[in-house]
């Protein structure tokens, strides 16, 4: 990939945490990165081809900073999960994906469809390590979905108030919760 197209990726995804997709144009972007609005359209010939760009790097990512759930301690897997977000929501940022699915009925349907896969995959990949901490299938999905949207809860909570420690207190009760024997 070239460096012109990494850095339309990076400050896209960027503007896209913080404001939402239909929260940029491509002129803001072309102004980020120091480019002509036209230079945009060579690497992404409309925004719903950069949007989906965007969400399918955004998830091989996402997925591969969490590694395979069958490899480490789950107690140290889940805290690397409730991380992840944690980080993104240190450095200002909410959940790309988060983010598409709060506008969901204002953005284009391959960003919608790659938003239910990032978390469908989240899903499984909880879900398993759940399994190894000794829930069983069907309620380690369960539980998989509510540590998902509580954290996506907790990252806007925590936004909107500008308090981490909203999702401080909601992310340790769910490792409490599903870390103690």
């Amino acid at each position: 990939m070239s460096d012109t197209k990494t850095q339309l990726m990076d400050s896209a995804c960027q503007l896209v945490q913080i404001r939402g997709y239909n929260g940029f144009s491509f002129h803001d972007l072309a102004e980020m990165v120091g480019i002509r609005t036209a230079s945009i359209h060579y690497h992404f010939p409309t925004k719903a081809d950069l949007g989906q760009a965007l969400m399918l790097r955004y998830s091989a990512s996402f997925m591969a900073a969490l590694g395979d759930p069958a490899l480490g301690e789950p107690k140290a897997l889940l805290e690397r999960y409730v991380s992840l977000f944690r980080t993104t929501l240190l450095e200002g940022r909410m959940c790309l994906c988060g983010m598409v699915s709060a506008e969901i009925g204002g953005v284009p349907e391959p960003m919608g469809r790659q938003a239910h896969v990032f978390f469908k995959a989240n899903e499984e990949w909880l879900q398993q390590v759940l399994v190894r901490i000794g829930q069983d299938e069907s309620s380690g999905l369960v539980q998989a979905r509510l540590i998902l949207a509580a954290l996506e809860g907790a990252m806007l909570m925590a936004r909107t108030g500008s308090d981490i420690s909203l999702f401080d207190q909601v992310s340790g009760a769910l490792m409490t919760r599903h870390t103690q024997g």
